[in-house]
């Protein structure tokens, strides 16, 4: 895995505001509060990213519609 650091997506189809503000919450008390830098496969910041991804990636398919290539990269981390 490469030790480069995933993007935030900016696509939020099926997020709901309250989760977005969770997750926002959650990623800025992570990066204050959290452990110290590690490897992006042991980051919990990381993980952040890669479940938001996946959710994005099944509101999707869901709603039968073709995801955008960003989701589908941090998605499949």
């Amino acid at each position: 895995m490469s030790d480069k650091r995933l993007p935030i997506i900016e696509d939020i189809t099926g997020l709901s505001r309250g989760y977005r503000f969770r997750w926002r919450l959650q990623f800025l008390g992570f990066s204050i509060f959290g452990p110290a830098d590690q490897r992006p496969s042991r980051d919990p910041r990381e993980r952040l990213k890669v479940d938001r991804a996946r959710r994005v990636l099944r509101a999707h398919e869901l709603a039968g519609t073709q995801a955008p290539d960003d989701v589908i990269f941090v998605a499949n981390r």
